[in-house]
């Protein structure tokens, strides 16, 4: 009766002590093992119970070590998550304060920005006012040389126009650097006049009475009738 190993299945050669096929010793069995032998081959073919494969030791190190390191690598992977979401957790803590910051910064520089703008603003306004005070300053004092011998009650525009009409004002364009005068005169007309040079001499280059525009030829005659008029003095 052929004999197998009683560890793998595998059959044995007649008085071999050693199973060729997973190496480990076989002692000689009595004909009740051999029979118990034979039973679990049997059993093994009708259940489809795989050989048992002798494992190398070497090779179940190597495998112990690859488990090792990629249980190893896991932890690793894992500790890095870990810490990119501490450090996302931390610059999300820290974002409303740098946002803050900011705001803070940028308003400080919208603040100062709006500073100097009105500084600006009222250095030119300044300079308005000046230039307007002395333009129409030197008009007022003014004159202009007329051809007559007849005697003028004022000596300048200014006290030409204080007494030819009882409510007016002198306006400045800074954009065309000219000075006008607005007024209404005792008898009720509304004239408007124009100042500029004409011969080194202060003229009224243009006027209108009651939004009509007086000739040219005519202007400074009118003019002369207003440095010729009297104011009555009442009370």
């Amino acid at each position: 009766m052929s004999r197998h190993c009683t560890f793998c299945g595998s059959k044995l050669e007649d008085g071999a002590k050693i199973c060729t096929n997973c190496g480990k010793m076989v002692l000689i069995a009595s004909s009740t093992q051999r029979r118990g032998e034979q039973e679990f081959i049997d059993r093994s073919r009708i259940q489809g119970i795989p050989k048992r494969v002798y494992e190398h030791p070497k090779r179940a190190e190597a495998e112990e070590r690859m488990r090792r390191e990629q249980e190893a690598r896991r932890v690793k992977r894992v500790r890095e998550t870990d810490r990119n979401r501490e450090m996302s957790a931390a610059d999300y803590r820290r974002t409303p304060t740098e946002h803050s910051s900011s705001g803070k910064e940028n308003y400080g520089k919208g603040k100062k920005i709006l500073k100097t703008l009105l500084k600006i603003t009222v250095v030119i306004l300044v300079i308005y006012f000046v230039i307007a005070f002395v333009r129409i300053f030197s008009v007022r004092h003014s004159t202009y040389d007329f051809d007559t011998e007849m005697k003028l009650a004022s000596e300048n525009y200014g006290e030409a126009v204080d007494a030819y009409f009882k409510d007016g004002k002198w306006k400045y364009n800074i954009f065309k650097n000219q000075v006008s005068y607005e007024g209404t005169s005792e008898s009720g007309d509304d004239y408007v006049m124009i100042f500029g040079k004409n011969d080194g001499q202060t003229v009224v280059r243009q006027m209108t009475k009651n939004s009509k525009k007086v000739a040219s030829d005519s202007i400074m005659n009118d003019v002369m009738g207003m440095f010729m008029f009297e104011k009555k003095v009442t009370g």
